[in-house]
């Protein structure tokens, strides 16, 4: 029987706790005695995985098979629908803070995590995975890196993380972590105004004042630190030190990047690599004109001026 023909009948095979390890044993037998199989056929083993893990209990790992199968059938509805009764259900309809930063400057994010508790306002501290945690009850390391250039993948993987621990219901303000809340009734208006709209928003950047080499003299990898940015320009995005995405955009941002993970690939910005999904999702930018808006200072000079 050759490979194909294995998989087919394996995938018509009701996983069961008594046949789950001989059927994990199958998946990676067949793998390991054929180096190419198809994408049409590799999925299935990784959903058959994700089955397996989850009859287990292992929810984690069950999840991350699924995501594995769905990038190599992004168009199938079914694996789609799968993942949606999978994640976690939640009536919650509120704002969500999430404070990018890293290991390097958490004194920084726990001030600011600060503000917001005493503002009463929900947030978590992202960092990546690869250093030291933050000792705090909020802080969530992802499976990212700590890195400037690996901004895209932590936030990503921080929406991602949110849309399947928290809820697909709630809204994400996403901040970095040298903004201050100063006007905390300021942040909840336009928060909840956000969420109604199920709104993209943010302040804009334009092709005018995008610097493609803002990234030289901080990325960890000596090569970056000399190669411009070199993807194009589709339409305005939200500047990065605070935008908002409401549930509506922020599932269409995990499923595109759950479907087809290479659009991060070359991707240095994490600001504009929403922008262009937003963009790619045909999802407008509602335009603001400062931080304030938010309630928010931002303590620092942006990359794309302001002070």
């Amino acid at each position: 029987m050759n490979f194909s023909n294995q998989i087919v009948e394996l995938h018509e095979i009701a996983v069961t706790p008594d046949n789950a390890t001989a059927m994990m044993d199958i998946c990676a037998r067949i793998e390991q005695e054929n180096p190419y199989i198809p994408s049409d056929f590799k999925w299935i083993l990784d959903f058959k995985r994700f089955q397996i893990e989850r009859i287990r209990g292992e929810d984690a790992a069950a999840l991350v098979y699924l995501k594995a199968a769905i990038a190599l059938a992004p168009y199938r509805d079914d694996l789609l629908r799968v993942y949606r009764e999978a994640i976690v259900k939640t009536p919650a309809k509120a704002s969500l803070a999430l404070i990018i930063s890293c290991s390097r400057y958490q004194e920084t994010a726990l001030r600011l995590a600060e503000q917001f508790e005493d503002a009463q306002f929900p947030y978590l501290i992202v960092t990546g995975a690869d250093t030291s945690p933050i000792d705090h009850p909020r802080a969530v390391q992802v499976n990212a890196p700590d890195n400037y250039e690996g901004l895209p993948r932590k936030v990503t993987a921080a929406l991602h993380w949110v849309y399947e621990n928290v809820g697909s219901q709630v809204g994400i303000l996403k901040v970095d972590d040298d903004q201050s809340l100063v006007d905390p009734q300021q942040l909840k208006a336009s928060t909840f105004l956000l969420k109604e709209r199920d709104a993209y928003a943010g302040i804009p950047i334009t092709s005018l004042t995008h610097d493609r080499c803002w990234h030289w003299n901080k990325c960890e990898d000596p090569a970056l630190n000399r190669r411009a940015y070199g993807k194009p320009f589709y339409r305005p995005w939200a500047r990065g030190g605070a935008y908002y995405l409401g549930s509506g955009p922020l599932e269409k941002f995990v499923l595109a990047t759950m479907r087809f993970p290479g659009l991060l690939e070359g991707e240095y910005y994490e600001d504009k690599f929403v922008g262009d999904l937003m963009a790619l999702e045909d999802i407008p930018l509602v335009e603001l004109q400062s931080d304030s808006e938010f309630g928010l200072s931002l303590d620092h000079r942006h990359r794309f001026g302001g002070t």
